[in-house]
C-alpha cells in the first residue's frame, strides 16, 4: 500500500481517544484500590500527549505556518493550556491520599480534562485535516511527516511508537505500519518495525508479510 504521510495524526488521535476512555472509565468507578492503575493510566497518557503537542508544535506546526501563516496559533494556544492543567492534575495524583472521601476532587477535575481534550482534538481534525492535503505536496508531506517521527526520536521509538500502535484496531494498524515504511527517518524502519513486533497477532503478521510491509 502507499504511504499516508499525515495518517500519523490522525491515528496518534485515534489511539488517544482510546486512551482518554480507558482513564474515563477508571475515573468514573476510582476507588482506594485502583489507584495505582489510574495513576499509571494518566501517566502513560499524559507522557503521550507531551510528545504529540511537542511534535506538533516544533515539527509540524512550523511547516504548515510557512503555508498557511497563523493557522496554527490557536493550537498552540491549547497546548499552553493543556500543560497548564497537566501540571494541576499530576500536583493532584503526588498529593492524592488513598482515602475514599477525597477521590471526589481529582474525579472531577480529570473528567473536565477528558471532555477538554477530545474537544482539542476534534478542534484539530475539523480544521487541520482539511488543509494538509492542498498545502502540501505528497514530496512535501513525507518531509513534514520524517521530521515529526525524528522529533524527540528516542521517546518516540522507546514509548510512543509502542503505546500509540498498540491502541489501533485492525485497518488503522495497516495505515499505520504503511506510513512507517514511507516516512521513517533513513536506516530507522527496522527498528521501528521491532518495537511493533510484539502487537501484531499472528495472523496480522502473515497479512503483513504478504503485502511486503515488514520487509526491511
Amino acid at each position: 500500500m502507499s504511504c499516508q504521510p499525515f495518517s500519523i495524526m490522525r491515528l496518534t488521535h485515534e489511539a488517544i481517544r482510546a486512551g482518554l476512555s480507558q482513564l474515563e472509565e477508571l475515573n468514573n468507578n476510582l476507588s482506594p484500590a485502583s489507584l495505582p492503575e489510574y495513576k499509571k493510566a494518566f501517566d502513560d497518557l499524559k507522557r503521550t500527549i507531551e510528545l504529540h503537542a511537542n511534535q506538533e508544535d516544533h515539527a509540524f506546526y512550523p511547516p504548515l505556518e510557512e503555508k498557511r501563516p497563523n493557522l496554527t496559533d490557536v493550537f498552540s494556544e491549547e497546548h499552553e493550556a493543556e500543560h497548564r492543567a497537566f501540571e494541576l492534575l499530576s500536583s493532584q495524583m503526588e498529593a492524592l491520599p488513598e482515602r475514599e472521601s477525597n477521590l471526589a476532587e481529582i474525579q472531577q477535575l480529570m473528567g473536565k480534562w477528558i471532555s477538554q481534550h477530545r474537544t482539542h482534538l476534534e478542534h484539530e481534525e475539523s480544521v487541520l485535516m482539511k488543509v494538509l492535503p492542498v498545502a502540501f505536496t505528497y514530496v512535501e508531506s513525507v518531509g513534514v511527516v520524517r521530521g515529526i517521527l525524528e522529533y524527540d526520536l528516542k521517546e518516540y521509538e522507546d514509548f510512543h511508537l509502542g503505546w500509540v500502535f498498540g491502541r489501533l484496531k485492525g485497518p488503522q494498524r495497516k495505515v499505520y505500519l504503511g506510513m512507517l515504511k514511507g516516512c521513517s527517518p533513513e536506516g530507522k524502519f527496522p527498528d521501528f518495525v521491532s518495537k511493533i513486533r510484539s502487537h501484531l497477532s499472528p495472523e496480522e503478521v502473515h497479512s503483513f508479510d504478504q503485502e511486503n510491509l515488514l520487509a526491511v
